[in-house]
């Protein structure tokens, strides 16, 4: 089962030279208890698209489905089983954490709020944090305050928009792993948009690459690295580095520079990088190490966006 559904979706805003097009024509899929993620550069589309699931934006045209029903129409039926955490959500400054977190369980109509306020503020550490007011929390703090908003209601579908931005490593480690067991346990549908390539690669089952308001590819983590079928190698050099240059011009091979180290990228072991070592051999020109890395989700996503400015 399509938790939800989005056919032919564009939202365009006004610009200096007329209408930009922030959401180009999208269409995708999202599953059942999959956890989904929106990966793309500022600008790609990504919190664009989150706001018009979330109903936050009306696009211009397209359709969307939800749990099976037309958004526009159910959107307050659907609100009431998903929710959205993000980085740029602002509660209200005034209120401590304690009664923001108050208001909107009885918004959401939280049976035994108090018990749900205390499990969930325990578990993101915020428990030492209930009596003070939102403006003198720090961004981490304030992160982990809307976090724990936007589970208060159990959600089926939660929208996860730079949710981990100003938390210190032990604590996104932590929202990482509560959210992974919150998906198993509940089930829940979680869209996820994320600058952290680590971290999508870890949490979502499928991804979709965003690029100027469209989608140009979606896949597992797995599935698009085997399509990328490249590896990087590294040479370090105390000496002989400007002849090692030399050689990589003459056999046509692109390459970075940085601290004597040259990097390079190849695609196949037995026909280019076996040969040119033992070119390097035959040349006397001699490296200190070698090192051979599989490509990253990040560099998958580097050379799709490359191409698509081309």
């Amino acid at each position: 089962m399509n938790v939800i559904e989005v056919k032919n979706l564009v939202k365009t805003f006004p610009s200096k030279n007329g209408k930009v097009k922030a959401i180009d024509n999208i269409s995708l899929s999202i599953k059942k208890g999959e956890i989904f993620g929106l990966l793309g550069v500022n600008g790609a589309g990504k919190s664009t698209l989150t706001n018009i699931l979330t109903g936050l934006t009306l696009p211009d045209s397209g359709t969307i489905k939800i749990f099976g029903k037309d958004f526009l129409i159910h959107e307050e039926e659907i609100k009431t089983r998903s929710n959205i955490a993000t980085a740029y959500y602002d509660l209200n400054r005034s209120l401590t954490v304690r009664e923001n977190l108050i208001v909107y369980a009885k918004l959401y109509g939280v049976q035994n709020y108090q018990k749900k306020i205390q499990e969930l503020t325990e578990k993101f550490m915020l428990t030492s944090h209930l009596r003070t007011p939102i403006k003198f929390l720090s961004s981490g703090e304030r992160t982990r305050t809307v976090l724990v908003k936007s589970l208060l209601n159990d959600p089926e579908l939660l929208f996860l928009d730079e949710c981990t931005v100003g938390l210190d490593p032990d604590m996104a480690e932590i929202v990482r792993d509560y959210l992974l067991q919150y998906n198993k346990e509940t089930g829940c549908t979680i869209v996820f948009t994320s600058h952290y390539m680590q971290e999508v690669e870890r949490l979502c089952q499928r991804i979709a690459f965003l690029y100027q308001g469209k989608i140009i590819k979606i896949g597992n983590a797995q599935s698009l690295l085997k399509e990328l079928n490249l590896q990087r190698v590294s040479l370090h050099f105390s000496n002989n580095i400007e002849e090692a240059k030399k050689l990589l011009h003459r056999e046509n091979i692109p390459f970075d520079e940085n601290n004597g180290i040259l990097v390079f990228w190849v695609k196949n072991r037995e026909k280019i990088l076996y040969p040119l070592l033992e070119k390097f051999v035959k040349y006397k020109i001699v490296f200190d190490d070698i090192h051979l890395n599989k490509p990253t989700l990040e560099e998958y996503f580097i050379k799709k966006s490359r191409e698509n400015k081309r």
